[in-house]
């Protein structure tokens, strides 16, 4: 007798709603397929919500990993092959200052780095963007050209290599910018691009 009462809550209904049109449609409702339905539909947000929490949890954070078993790296001075002195130096700083900033990896000497990253700025271009009637540059744009390998110590083996990367940065003089600040926007957008293709890696 318990048992029929019990079922007794989950009885069907037949119920009628008549839409605007005047059409008349019957539905059966039922409590337990409700309860069934909502259900299901709880569970299935917490397993996604489970899923997202792994994920993020173990591909990012604030420090990405770039490789689960590489943890240190060597930056030597990159190769300077054009007209502007120094310029490999303020690529190098960049690159470490970025390397520091957005991975776990720590910089080390080269004897007890797990990996090396070499570079060469191949290239360097200035182009005049516009001039004013006086022909004096009123906006101009440098482009810089770039290869690099990040080499796996432990085993020799290229883990990531690109070529030619080209990074491009301008300067208007009416706003008071200037060459010098130019190369400082490229040189520090150029560490970023590197350090992000090494990471699209893993």
């Amino acid at each position: 007798m318990t048992e029929l009462k019990h079922m007794e809550k989950y009885k069907e209904k037949e119920q009628t709603v008549v839409f605007s049109s005047g059409r008349k449609e019957h539905f059966v409702y039922s409590k337990l397929f409700a309860m069934v339905f909502k259900s299901v539909w709880v569970y299935s947000l917490a397993a996604l919500l489970f899923v997202l929490i792994m994920v993020c949890g173990c591909g990012y954070s604030t420090k990405s990993l770039i490789i689960r078993d590489v943890e240190t790296i060597y930056v030597p001075v990159f190769e300077n092959n054009t007209f502007r002195r120094d310029l490999e130096f303020d690529l190098t700083k960049a690159v470490k200052d970025e390397v520091l900033s957005k991975t776990s990896l720590r910089i080390v000497k080269k004897d007890d780095a797990d990996t090396v990253l070499y570079g060469t700025i191949n290239n360097l271009n200035e182009a005049i963007l516009t001039q004013n009637t006086g022909d004096n540059i009123v906006e101009n744009q440098i482009t810089l050209f770039v290869d690099f390998k990040l080499i796996d110590m432990r085993t020799g083996k290229t883990l990531v290599e690109r070529k030619d990367i080209s990074q491009l940065a301008e300067y208007v003089i009416a706003r008071g910018e200037t060459l010098d600040s130019a190369y400082e926007e490229g040189v520090t957008d150029m560490a970023e691009t590197i350090v992000n293709l090494i990471e699209e890696k893993w």
